[in-house]
């Protein structure tokens, strides 16, 4: 039976492009509803909360990865040597603080439509915070092209 860190792991993997595609579609909409000046229902905050609930449990992953993983340990050990190895920066530190921005960003997203008073402006802060959010959230993954990458796909141990 595969450990729960790798188990961990590819939900943590699975739900990254789950999100993505969460994102696109919830800034898709957003555009188009800003776009064509579209009265905003209820369904259409739809998309939205799927993201920013997607984006919860990837944090929720994400938070028991770090911690079971030893990242605090590691950290507190050996602080300045670690910091100077950019992969283990990148996981110990960016990555994790990147990524609750993009969240936080996510979130006001729909705070702030939620507030706006016309269905045009509700629109119009979905679709740049949004955009937003899907920006500095793609910023933060560890793309297999970077230094510090990572397969696209990982599932129990198999990597593509």
């Amino acid at each position: 039976m595969p450990d729960i860190n790798l188990i961990l792991l590819s939900l943590h993997n699975l739900l990254r492009w789950a999100l993505i595609i969460a994102a696109l579609i919830a800034i898709v909409r957003a555009y188009s509803g800003w776009r064509n000046k579209k009265p905003f229902y209820s369904t259409d905050d739809r998309p939205g909360m799927f993201f920013t609930v997607l984006f919860d449990v990837q944090l929720l992953l994400g938070f028991l990865l770090y911690f079971t993983r030893g990242w605090i340990g590691t950290l507190s050990a050996t602080l300045p040597s670690e910091m100077q190895n950019l992969n283990m920066r990148f996981f110990a530190v960016e990555h994790f603080l990147i990524m609750l921005a993009a969240a936080v960003v996510a979130h006001f997203a729909r705070s702030s439509a939620k507030k706006a008073p016309t269905d045009v402006l509700k629109y119009r802060r979905l679709a740049i915070w949004f955009t937003v959010a899907l920006v500095v959230l793609l910023a933060a993954v560890p793309w297999p092209f970077l230094t510090y990458g990572r397969p696209l796909l990982r599932l129990l141990g198999i990597q593509f």
